[in-house]
């Protein structure tokens, strides 16, 4: 390693400028592969804000990497003695040029190359914003292509007006999105246009969640009778995988606002401490919303879990054999669809998988179990009723081959 590698991070991202295969070498010092990092010089608003472009330059003088912050590189980062900025929270640092061991843990952000500029750490963690922002929209448009989302039809089948609204701050959004593609700038009757849009998608968020919240308390409020959880989840499937859609399109919109937002600041060239500041609060809100999300599917989780705990037990399966398997399947298919959702969120959440089991193993279970009483009452009665327990074991074979014939198989007595 030839130069020192500056490295940045906050809640969401480490940023690494600096020489390219200085970069390569640091990458696999803190053992995270390139072609999970983006390089910075591809970033959106480079590409077509004219002054961000300009507020930029200074970073694009030298290569740059960004990579999303999962738990890993979070520990990475901890590992390696990266500082926190007490005023912004974010973490800075520097690995050493020379020899092994290149990380410097401890290292006075001062004493980076081009030494401490507060305009530089401004630019560099708006930079750091916008290819989060980035990051998550394009998680969110997969997500939706791969449910093949409807989210129009879901809100215009709700007959309201406020609902409605959210369609036209999608049209508005793309025009700002197109105007600043081919000018480079947004202009003051643009922004003033979508000064309000903000508020009319946290509205439409707000009442995805609150479809989830009943959802979920329906569902929870079935839990003691089987027919009813099964009515419940049938018809809850459709109904969660649709305001999830929404609330995911919500918050993809609201980042495309965030994000049209930070080429506002940039336009209005604002001082650095006061930049820093409009970072802080857009990050701190869009952590909000994402909160208010996953504490909804949360929510949901728990309820799933609880509605099928204990659907399939043997006797339930037997005496409700049509109702029981449905209840494991539904709850199957939503913990699956909650999983999804969570992993375009960038969580980490393991799909559950309740068992489901079938009639005639349960019969089995019956049979054996009638199996294991014969046997030890036998074992007990056959000291003092000697033939008479030779009996026993014959008329409960005889009674267990006539359940065999009209239930199913399950273990012969012996």
């Amino acid at each position: 390693m030839n130069e020192e590698i500056e490295v940045y991070g906050d809640d969401d991202g480490i940023m690494l400028l600096g020489d390219s295969e200085d970069i390569r070498q640091a990458l696999a010092e803190l053992q995270i592969s390139e072609e999970h990092t983006t390089d910075i010089s591809k970033a959106a608003i480079l590409k077509t804000a004219h002054r961000a472009t300009k507020m930029f330059s200074k970073a694009q003088d030298r290569s740059g990497r960004w990579v999303k912050l999962t738990k890993e590189s979070a520990q990475k980062a901890r590992k390696h003695g990266l500082l926190r900025n007490n005023s912004t929270g974010n973490f800075m640092g520097v690995i050493g040029k020379g020899g092994k061991g290149g990380i410097k843990g401890n290292v006075q952000f001062e004493k980076i190359a081009g030494g401490f500029n507060p305009a530089k750490v401004a630019n560099v963690e708006m930079l750091m914003l916008t290819m989060a922002l980035e990051q998550a929209m394009k998680e969110m448009t997969d997500y939706l292509k791969q449910i093949d989302a409807k989210v129009d039809q879901v809100l215009r089948q709700q007959k309201n007006a406020e609902l409605a609204k959210f369609l036209s701050v999608a049209g508005l959004v793309s025009e700002a999105e197109n105007e600043l593609s081919h000018i480079g700038s947004l202009s003051d009757a643009t922004w003033d246009q979508l000064s309000n849009s903000a508020q009319t998608v946290n509205e439409v968020q707000q009442y995805s969640l609150l479809q989830l919240k009943d959802i979920a308390e329906k569902i929870t409020s079935s839990v003691n009778d089987t027919r009813t959880t099964k009515d419940a989840l049938v018809k809850a499937r459709s109904g969660i995988g649709d305001w999830l859609a929404v609330a995911a399109d919500c918050l993809r919109m609201r980042d495309r606002i965030d994000m049209l937002k930070v080429q506002r600041f940039i336009d209005t060239d604002i001082n650095p401490d006061l930049l820093s500041k409009h970072r802080f609060v857009i990050a701190d809100n869009r952590r909000a919303r994402y909160h208010s999300i996953t504490d909804a599917t949360a929510k949901l989780q728990q309820a799933i879990k609880q509605a099928v705990q204990g659907k399939d037990d043997t006797m339930r399966v037997i005496l409700l054999p049509m109702d029981a398997p449905v209840v494991i399947r539904e709850g199957n298919e939503i913990a699956s669809s909650l999983a999804r959702f969570d992993k375009a969120l960038g969580l980490e959440y393991k799909t559950p998988h309740f068992s489901e089991k079938q009639w005639n193993q349960a019969m089995g279970e019956v049979g054996q179990s009638i199996a294991n009483s014969t046997e030890q009452l036998m074992q007990q009665t056959r000291s003092t009723l000697g033939e008479g327990a030779k009996q026993i074991g014959n008329v409960a074979n005889e009674a267990g081959n006539q359940i065999k014939k009209a239930f199913g198989n399950f273990p012969k007595l012996r």
